[in-house]
């Protein structure tokens, strides 16, 4: 795989790599539990845009 990284730097891929990322992103299906997450920031993020009092639940 051809990854370039740094602490400081980007990443890059190149050749199959990046044709494979750009075919991940295009079609592959979303993680459902990283949608919910998602969608409990926005709401977090609006509520805190708004001055609106928030919880944060703590899974036990």
């Amino acid at each position: 795989m051809a990854i370039k990284s740094s602490t400081f730097g980007r990443v890059e891929l190149s050749g199959k790599d990046a044709a494979r990322f750009v075919q991940h992103m295009n079609e592959d299906k979303a993680n459902p539990l990283a949608l919910a997450a998602l969608a409990r920031g926005r709401e977090i993020s609006e509520k805190i845009n708004k001055g609106i009092a928030f919880k944060l639940k703590r899974d036990a």
